[in-house]
């Protein structure tokens, strides 16, 4: 069940002017709604980042505690255990309790905003931060951006069904808690209204970019005011030794798109594999955490999120044959912990494979080429851009999102040039970005659900009609019954063209059978939505969504009536479309 159907007296309608929040007799605009929204959304996604990184630490410190136990009768080999308990628990709590709060989180919400008109159930703040946190902190190789994603934008949507607002709306409030969690995640305001579009929204579109920037700066503070103003990573200080090196960048480019084609294939390869094995959650769960502990005894580096080693590698302390192994090892660890049924992203798993990628890259061009190359940190930093960038489509996102946790801007160009060849060859390797090819293997085409693109350019205006679906306000019920088309509803317009709402046939028809000479104005509800003649087909699409709206009338630039679009107009508009 729907929350906002618990809450009755709070509902979002269209008046003449556009969307209103009502509130009992209280009545807020659209305008004044989603900048109150965003702010709420904003700050919910910024404490829901602090709170799971604290949660993240309490896990960490029991895993650790865990792990010295043990060790006095296993060993290095209590590492192996440890991490078979958690990814035991994280698993069993995600298959009991909301199987959707397995794996990366950030397909789950792309598939809510395209298939669900934006809607989560509100249990996933919950048990998305506590099979995360375990995962990560008993040592699963995921990062934290992809469950704090699914967190805050599932703040959002919880907030757009408390007032019922229509599917649109509800969208954009998810793109909200997008931004909010990536901004407090990773101390990046910019990336993370980045992120919402590119990735979540898969568009730039003004209206929703104002709110999701609103939401993104009151999560950056809300983060910055209790986690500290530092970024991620103390990256100051690298800078393009000479023009030559472009030519070395764009090679580093290619092999992050190979590199990112193999880790996304390889993740759901290990996920293919795992799906075929009919076992419990927590035994699936214990023995492909075992498996990552095993390869943790060697390089423990690639246990947890690893921030701390990719710190490492942007101070020069790690060697060739150190980095090329952990790029090597970090993807495994990373399949087996997702496939296993852990919870947690992919994101920080990207960063870290292309921190070490790009300085192994490094220390063989600097030694080759020592007069006019940078040192080799410098290409762990632009590798770390350009193999997410590479695994999501996301070269914005990727590119603001390291500059805006290294505040190094010295480094842009490179960055710049090796994430666009990166995610340009990406594509065509890939056919489809990480998140994307989770959602096709459940049957979904995110290029064509996300957005009917074949009704583009078709105008309302140009298929609207008024034929038998329009009403008089003094016409009877039993008369209008009788010349309209049956199971549409009806348009009630006054003598000088102005709307005065809409009556499905439900209503019409039950109201008629009790009194079929009574006015239709004594049915007319509150104003009904409405959208311009000039407006795109694919608006009138969004609204037809919901159940409750039966017909869509559309208005001309002066505000008369033009028309009404029905779904069986859409529909018929769409099958034209997709024919030519």
């Amino acid at each position: 069940m729907r929350l906002s159907a618990t809450l009755p007296s709070i509902a979002y309608r269209q008046a003449a002017r556009g969307y209103e929040l009502r509130v009992g007799p209280l009545r807020i605009p659209q305008s004044t709604y989603l900048l109150v929204a965003a702010l709420l959304v904003g700050l919910g996604g910024g404490e829901g980042a602090v709170l799971f990184r604290a949660l993240i630490a309490l896990e960490t410190n029991a895993a650790g505690q865990l792990t010295q136990f043990l060790a006095h009768g296993l060993g290095r080999w209590a590492l192996v255990v440890t991490l078979a308990v958690g990814g035991a628990a994280a698993a069993w709590v995600a298959a009991r309790f909301a199987p959707e709060a397995r794996g990366h989180g950030v397909p789950e919400v792309m598939a809510a905003v395209a298939l669900r008109g934006g809607i989560i159930r509100p249990r996933i703040i919950l048990i998305k931060a506590l099979c995360s946190a375990t995962t990560i902190g008993f040592g699963g190789a995921a990062g934290r951006e992809g469950p704090i994603v699914q967190i805050g934008s599932t703040i959002g949507s919880v907030l757009g069904q408390w007032v019922r607002a229509p599917a649109p709306v509800v969208r954009t409030l998810v793109a909200c808690g997008a931004a909010a969690g990536i901004s407090a995640t990773f101390n990046a305001p910019i990336g993370g209204v980045f992120f919402a579009s590119e990735v979540i929204l898969g568009e730039f579109a003004p209206r929703s970019f104002a709110v999701v920037v609103v939401a993104s700066v009151v999560a950056a503070v809300v983060g910055r005011a209790q986690l500290g103003d530092r970024p991620s990573f103390d990256a100051a200080g690298f800078a393009l030794v000479s023009p030559r090196e472009l030519w070395l960048y764009a090679l580093l480019g290619v092999l992050c798109a190979v590199w990112a084609a193999l880790f996304v294939r390889g993740l759901y390869a290990c996920e293919d594999f795992a799906d075929r094995i009919h076992a419990p959650a927590a035994l699936k769960g214990a023995c492909g955490f075992a498996l990552v502990g095993l390869l943790g005894v060697a390089v423990p580096q690639i246990l947890g999120v690893g921030y701390e080693a990719m710190q490492h590698v942007l101070d020069g302390h790690v060697g060739l044959g150190r980095a090329f192994a952990l790029a090597l090892a970090k993807p495994i660890a990373t399949s087996l912990t997702l496939a296993a049924g852990g919870s947690g992203g992919v994101f920080a798993p990207s960063l870290f494979t292309g921190a070490m990628l790009g300085d192994a890259f490094g220390r063989i061009v600097h030694t080759v080429f020592p007069a006019w190359t940078a040192s080799p940190a410098a290409y762990g930093l632009v590798a770390m851009a350009a193999l997410f960038a590479a695994a999501a489509e996301a070269p914005i996102t990727a590119i603001t999102i390291v500059f805006e946790m290294s505040y190094d801007y010295t480094i842009i160009l490179p960055l710049m040039i090796a994430t666009v060849i990166a995610t340009i060859l990406g594509r065509r390797l890939l056919g489809a970005t990480v998140y994307e090819m989770k959602l096709l293997r459940r049957g979904i085409d995110w290029q064509r659900v996300r957005r009917p693109r074949a009704l583009a350019h078709v105008r309302a205006g140009s298929i609207a009609n008024s034929d038998g679906a329009v009403a008089a306000p003094d016409e009877t019920l039993a008369a209008l019954l009788a010349r309209m088309p049956p199971g549409i509803g009806a348009a009630v317009v006054v003598e000088d063209g102005r709307l005065l709402g809409v009556l499905d046939a439900r209503t019409l028809a039950e109201a008629a059978a009790r009194d079929p000479n009574r006015h239709v104005t004594s049915l007319l509800p509150a104003p009904s939505v409405s959208i311009g003649d000039d407006e795109p087909l694919e608006r009138a699409a969004d609204l037809l969504v919901d159940p409750a709206i039966p017909l869509v009338p559309v208005l001309g630039a002066d505000g008369t009536f033009a028309g009404v679009i029905s779904r069986a107009d859409v529909l018929a508009a769409y099958r034209s479309a997709a024919a030519t």
